[in-house]
């Protein structure tokens, strides 16, 4: 896209949440769509037969020689570093083979340094970590990336039988009763996502970080792509679906015969599912990837580009699992041999129990300040769009 003061090119800026002319500073504010909007979102069974593959930019190849991550970013940058190893990497000549284009993509709205200041605050919690790894500066750069994912919507005919218990009383006087039941249940799915990365999927560090709303989702143009580097998908559409229906929402659907019977619980099922309506979307979802180094050693950590959560692996002080037990018992061995009176003595077996239990209310206490004070931030920030 181009500036239309200028002529310049436009490229994306997280700061501003919009499109920026590197030339005049011109800024084209991104506008989130109205509510229930359906954004990118297209028919399963006929979709794909004319699935388009033009990302509206060309796009580079990036293969890191050691990992094996395929990547594809901005004809403009030559060269950078791989987001999953640390690797150098250098561009390919050759135009990336993409695949099918997004239909949707959820904008960063965090700047790498909003993110590595929240790393920072909740780093400092992490007790039983080493010191120096707490309170140090520890974090290597923050590395942008669009991770693909799949979404899918569809309605699902389920045909069933099995026993349905229905519970009354409670404590020793509970009971459940059983019957034997059949039936059909209806039950409509709305946004189930699957990770479209074979290196991300079912990645506990990941799935704690990542959640989205459709109503986060803006229309994919590539001015919102443009100076980022995004994973191309690994895990093809048909294998995100067959995945879903088979895996992904399998609890799903065996609670909707339960919720179809207006039963407690439910066992011995035998089930069989139809599903009608299946549409999906190609989503790319931004996240911040970065290493710890710390003792020869590099902690992974991951981070949404939008709701400020993070995890990291982190190092684990053996002192302090060895101290601080020693710590208590040399206490209780201290006070018996000293043998300073009863009522002393179990006044400071108390100490350490109360010195603990302030340390858990302060814990918490501050801990819960901090997410009010990020949720305050982040309505701010997004009413201000």
């Amino acid at each position: 896209m181009k500036c239309g003061s200028c002529g310049g090119t436009l490229r994306y800026d997280i700061a501003s949440y919009g499109l920026v002319c590197d030339f005049c500073g011109t800024v084209k504010r991104l506008h989130r769509p109205e509510e229930g909007a359906a954004i990118g979102e297209f028919d399963f069974a006929t979709a794909l037969r004319g699935s388009n593959a033009n990302w509206g930019a060309a796009r580079r190849l990036v293969n890191c020689k050691s990992c094996g991550a395929q990547l594809h970013s901005d004809p403009e940058q030559m060269s950078g570093m791989c987001p999953y190893c640390g690797s150098a990497v250098v561009l390919s000549a050759e135009e990336a083979n993409c695949g099918v284009a997004p239909s949707a993509i959820i904008p960063f709205t965090l700047t790498k340094e909003q993110v590595a200041e929240k790393f920072y605050r909740w780093n400092k919690f992490a007790f039983w970590s080493p010191e120096k790894f707490r309170r140090g500066k520890i974090l290597s750069d923050l590395v942008p990336l669009y991770i693909p994912y799949w979404t899918f919507e569809a309605d699902a005919v389920t045909t069933y039988a099995g026993r349905f218990g229905h519970t009354t009383g409670s404590g020793d006087n509970e009971k459940t009763t059983w019957y034997i039941k059949t039936g059909i249940a209806e039950k409509h799915i709305s946004e189930f996502n699957v990770c479209g990365s074979r290196k991300f999927f079912n990645d506990n560090m990941l799935n704690s970080v990542v959640s989205f709303k459709s109503r986060e989702c803006l229309p994919y143009t590539p001015e919102t792509l443009s100076g980022m580097a995004a994973e191309i998908y690994t895990i093809g559409i048909d294998e995100a679906w067959n995945y879903a229906k088979t895996v992904g929402l399998k609890k799903e659907i065996m609670d909707s015969t339960r919720d179809n019977e207006h039963a407690d619980c439910y066992r011995d099922l035998q089930y069989s599912t139809e599903f009608y309506n299946v549409k999906f979307k190609y989503v790319l979802v931004p996240v911040y990837l970065a290493g710890c180094r710390y003792g020869g050693k590099i902690y992974n950590v991951v981070a949404s580009g939008t709701n400020g959560r993070g995890k990291c692996n982190r190092p684990i002080s053996i002192a302090k699992f060895i101290i601080t037990p020693l710590l208590f018992l040399a206490y209780f061995t201290i006070g018996s041999i000293l043998n300073l009176g009863f009522w002393y003595f179990q006044i400071g077996i108390l100490i350490p129990f109360a010195a603990l239990a302030v340390f858990v209310i302060m814990f918490m206490v501050a801990f819960g300040k901090q997410r009010e004070q990020e949720a305050r931030e982040r309505e701010q920030y997004y009413s201000e769009k």
